[in-house]
């Protein structure tokens, strides 16, 4: 038979994903070669007797994903950092890059109390493996994480591939999209292929870019094909290993693409008690009181993550600028109120869009206009708002009546 050879390693390839379909058509091949060609019938009954014994010596389920606590027990081959990587065949650009456990060098991503706790039961899916199997099931194979750009995803998936002690395959699927009809679909086989392989979790990042909705009028028909080839790979992966997804615009989504994935996880902007934990940690060594974190959750509503970490690098970068000899702790303990406000004030001008309309006004405008939305909008008391701006209470007060007589001359009591 030409190419026996060939036959033979897809062959292999083949029964690596335990499909009893592709068995069958192996088996299949093997009778018709039983009289043309006994040696190479018995090459293949080997193959299918030594699968056959893996199968009894263990459920599917189990051999495929038993979970331990050094990492999940997938079937392939060991990545390593001199593993080749698969290429575009126009550009010869990589097609994916490779994110090892321990290359991961920031904590664990801070989150909601109900998100952290799904992601918690999530990872712990692979640590009771015999028990799901028992009742017939078994761990998620697929996972989208969805929401606004900067709230963790990318960060989320590779704290996950930490967890479970597994290399992950990280591909930005804008970079696979190529202007050469059919290279597109070609490259996304190559990455399926290359993450069949080997044992790691699959990172399809900015997902959008190819698992866009089949029906949308704007796209040519290359692009309905390359979908129906994601469909494809998804599916066959599935038996296989552990795939994530990650999108900004899940509404472009083809919806078979989003029934793809038992988990849909989304990501939502940190409310103000994760934002104050975020910011604890991105102000290390910097120490605020308890009054100026508060003005600081408030000042930064709807922001994410992201958002708040440029806020307080940027800030940072102030102070050491700013510091004077006689004044160090403003950069390695507690800054001066003053020079907290100056850091804020310049970020809402350098970083004018990381702040809501409405607060980058008041850090710009004077100091009247914060005082009285610090203290209606932030909740703090006259004399922390006198303290986080850096003033006497006797000026507050002042303020304040100053403030309440301009009412009464236009007609209305304090209260309105």
């Amino acid at each position: 038979m030409e190419n026996f050879d060939i036959v033979l390693a897809l062959s292999r390839m083949a029964l690596n994903g335990d499909e009893e379909r592709i068995a069958h058509q192996i088996a299949r091949l093997r009778n018709a070669l039983n009289d043309s060609d006994p040696k190479q019938a018995e090459k293949l009954d080997k193959l299918l007797t030594r699968q056959e014994r893996r199968q009894d010596a263990a459920p599917m389920a189990l051999e495929q994903m038993r979970a331990r606590r050094t990492g999940l027990q997938l079937p392939g081959e060991t990545l390593s950092r001199s593993t080749p990587l698969p290429t575009d065949r126009e550009t010869g650009a990589p097609l994916v890059r490779l994110v090892f456990p321990d290359d991961l060098d920031d904590p664990a991503p801070i989150l909601q109390p109900e998100l952290e706790a799904a992601i918690s039961d999530q990872l712990r899916e692979w640590d009771r493996v015999e028990d799901l199997a028992r009742m017939g099931v078994k761990p998620n194979m697929r996972c989208l994480l969805y929401g606004a750009p900067g709230v963790g995803k990318t960060l989320l998936a590779r704290f996950i591939g930490h967890q479970l002690r597994l290399p992950i395959v990280e591909a930005r699927l804008d970079g696979l999209v190529s202007s050469f009809l059919g290279t597109t679909a070609r490259n996304i086989g190559a990455l399926f292929d290359f993450a069949e392989r080997y044992r790691c979790i699959l990172f399809l990042d900015e997902f959008d870019a190819i698992a866009k909705a089949r029906d949308d009028s704007q796209e040519v028909g290359e692009i309905k094909r390359v979908v129906n080839t994601l469909l494809q790979c998804l599916d066959a992966r599935n038996v296989q290993g552990f795939t994530l997804a990650a999108t900004n615009h899940e509404h472009l989504l083809d919806s078979a693409v989003w029934r793809r994935f038992e988990s849909r996880i989304r990501i939502p902007k940190p409310e103000s008690d994760t934002r104050a934990t975020m910011l604890k940690r991105f102000l290390a060594p910097v120490h605020l009181s308890d009054s100026e974190m508060r003005m600081l959750v408030w000042l930064t509503e709807g922001m994410s993550g992201a958002d708040l970490e440029t806020l307080i690098t940027g800030g940072k970068r102030y102070l050491v600028l700013h510091a004077r000899d006689g004044r160090k702790s403003s950069v390695q303990g507690r800054p001066t109120q003053a020079a907290l406000l100056s850091a804020l004030r310049r970020q809402a001008t350098l970083n004018a869009l990381l702040f809501d309309e409405r607060r980058q006004e008041l850090l710009v405008r004077s100091d009247d206009a914060l005082l009285d939305a610090l203290i209606e909008g932030a909740g703090l008391t006259q004399t922390e708002a006198a303290s986080v701006l850096g003033v006497s209470q006797s000026t507050i007060s002042r303020r304040l009546k100053s403030h309440d007589h301009e009412e009464a001359l236009q007609g209305r009591t304090p209260q309105e």
